[in-house]
């Protein structure tokens, strides 16, 4: 029998970040498209390695949003991207390997796409190992969220299986239990490695792609080099945390010296949620929608993050103001509201779980005392008199308890960088604790703080 290989299974095998699902499929916002159609020769060079376009050959072809036209699109990203000079980094983020033409490597192992209407949920694409030259590509990969480049990388993926590389059943880590979701080691070569490399190049070396692109695309390489592997990939980094005023302008503060640099601006102030490497602003202003959010002022991307930020984004304003927090684990989530959670602990169901806020408690936001990490199944709830309960899915069952922490004081915020904790009280003002005892940072823009959330920046990205 033909194994299945599937392409981009990424932590919970569904299509949304918070859905009925329970998914966490990580997604690449559309790339502005800066041409409508594409030639005619380049229709003729296209449909010389893949026939099925011949039909598309005779005239030039214009874009109109079809699943073929998704397919075209990201087949000219591939043939027409340009990078700079590359050079292999110092940690496993990027060899070079696969960098050369990708063009040439794709239609070197496919020679055949075959849009298949009825796929495994969460399936992105796929090939049959040792079943012959054709890539199957499912509904989920041909709208508008996926982009260009995030097909291209999904393209690249897919063809390295055909080089007779499997994914085996992950057995630690964020996708703990996941039937082939993972490789073995990032230097194996096999189709994770694969992915990890295109999106640390476009992030790094593409030309002329939009920069929040660019940044998302440099977040999505560390996403599934820190994920994908048994044996995690070296990546070089530092942690820091990254703070918003009331006048709407992001620093960094280092964890160890105590400064801060001024970065971009954002928006509009609001709570940022992280998934993983990627950050998602829910706006204070209800009248605004939730979006994807980029510190370094590269620019604001329309798409919805997921198909649980597009049914808030329709939701009233007073709908909106129920939502309090959310936390998106690797393969499980939940969602406060004013008077319950919901939780999301099975990835394989579309169960989802409500529990009532506990007789009293008046839920203030998610706090992270241990650290971020999407491998555990438990997280803080701070309520608004200072007290914390635990949110748990451990064993794919919800339950909400109460926690023995104790701080001197109310906190809205509570994440960790370096090891050191933070915290961020409801008045602006930054605090380092130990021991549950808060001493204040002193930083010049203390007061004014309104947002603080766990940032890293990368050694690779970093360096010219």
């Amino acid at each position: 029998m033909k194994a299945l290989t599937k392409a981009l299974f990424v932590a919970a095998i569904s299509a949304a970040m918070f859905s009925t699902a329970q998914a966490d499929l990580i997604t690449v916002p559309s790339q502005p498209s800066t041409e409508a159609c594409v030639s005619q020769a380049e229709m003729k060079v296209i449909a010389k390695s893949f026939p099925q376009f011949n039909q598309y050959a005779n005239a030039d072809y214009c874009y109109d949003n079809s699943q073929i036209s998704n397919l075209i699109s990201s087949i000219m990203f591939m043939r027409k991207t340009a990078f700079s000079p590359m050079a292999k980094s110092s940690d496993d983020l990027f060899s070079g390997r696969f960098s050369s033409s990708w063009w040439d490597y794709f239609i070197g192992r496919i020679n055949k796409l075959e849009i298949v209407e009825s796929c495994p949920k969460g399936v992105v694409a796929y090939v049959y190992a040792f079943g012959g030259k054709t890539m199957y590509a499912c509904p989920m990969a041909l709208t508008d969220q996926f982009s260009s480049l995030d097909r291209a990388s999904v393209f690249m993926h897919e063809a390295r299986h055909i080089d007779g590389y499997p994914h085996i059943t992950c057995s630690k880590g964020v996708r703990k239990g996941l039937q082939g979701a993972c490789d073995k080691t990032i230097q194996d070569g096999g189709s994770y490695a694969v992915t990890v490399e295109t999106y640390a190049q476009l992030g790094k070396y593409a030309l002329d792609v939009h920069p929040a692109l660019k940044a998302y695309a440099r977040a999505l390489a560390v996403i599934y080099a820190d994920e994908t592997f048994e044996t995690p990939a070296q990546v070089t980094r530092s942690e820091s945390l990254l703070l918003l005023t009331s006048a709407l302008d992001f620093h960094s503060l280092n964890p160890v010296t105590g400064q801060t640099t001024q970065l971009g601006k954002a928006p509009a102030a609001g709570h940022i949620i992280r998934r993983a490497q990627h950050m998602i602003m829910i706006p204070d202003d209800k009248n605004l929608k939730a979006q994807y959010i980029f510190a370094n002022n590269e620019g604001d991307i329309s798409q919805s993050p997921s198909e649980s930020i597009t049914e808030y984004n329709l939701q009233s304003p007073a709908d909106k103001a129920n939502l309090i927090d959310m936390h998106v684990g690797g393969q499980w989530n939940v969602r406060v509201y004013k008077n319950l959670a919901r939780f999301a602990c099975d990835p394989n169901a579309a169960t989802l779980t409500d529990i009532p806020m506990p007789a009293g408690a008046v839920p203030s936001s998610l706090v992270y005392p241990a650290g971020y990490t999407r491998a555990v199944y438990t997280v803080s709830l701070a309520m608004q008199n200072g007290t914390i309960y635990e949110l748990s899915c451990l064993n794919k069952k919800a339950t909400i308890t109460a926690s023995n922490a104790k701080f001197d004081r109310p906190y809205k915020r509570m994440h960790r960088a370096n090891s050191v904790l933070f915290g961020l009280t409801g008045d602006g003002h930054i605090f380092r604790i130990d021991n549950n005892v808060s001493t204040p940072v002193g930083v010049a823009i203390d007061g004014s703080v309104i947002e603080m959330v766990p940032q890293e920046t990368f050694g690779f990205y970093q360096t010219p």
